[in-house]
């Protein structure tokens, strides 16, 4: 990434999003594709993937809270990215990229969904929506799908 910091992130990641698609993919096949998606962003940007990863001041209920990934440049310079993807407004998602930058990490939360945010993002985060169509099938199977240049 050229430019450094939190804006320059979310632009990268949104320019890269806008390339993508999809059709006719479950929930879980979504989530899968835009934390994959996510990944390769990052992989050919130079850095490590880590999926998955405990943020110790996130707890909740006696729960550590869990960032869906984060990365590290390889050459170890720069800050960490910590990455949240979502197809609703989860709350927690939001605290825990909100103690991650409060650790100096750059917040990126990917939300997935036509619907509006309905809550604050504070200043910290940057939120990248992912405007995905949602269909309902013969069968009731609810299906999504991303056309290029639809992530703002």
């Amino acid at each position: 990434m050229p430019e450094q910091g939190l804006d320059a992130a979310a632009h990268s990641l949104r320019a890269w999003l806008n390339r993508q698609r999809f059709t006719d993919l479950s929930t879980a096949e979504v989530t899968t594709f835009f934390t994959d998606s996510v990944a390769d962003w990052a992989t050919g940007l130079g850095y490590q993937v880590r999926r998955e990863v405990d943020l110790p001041t996130a707890s909740r209920l006696g729960r550590t809270g869990r960032l869906d990934l984060q990365l590290q440049h390889r050459s170890g310079k720069g800050r960490l990215i910590s990455v949240e993807v979502d197809r609703g407004t989860k709350l927690w998602s939001l605290e825990k990229l909100a103690q991650a930058a409060e650790l100096g990490h750059l917040a990126l939360w990917l939300r997935w969904s036509r619907a509006p945010v309905s809550v604050a993002i504070p200043p910290s985060v940057r939120l990248i929506r992912a405007q995905v169509s949602r269909y309902d099938t013969l069968t009731r199977a609810k299906l999504h799908s991303l056309q290029p240049d639809n992530c703002g």
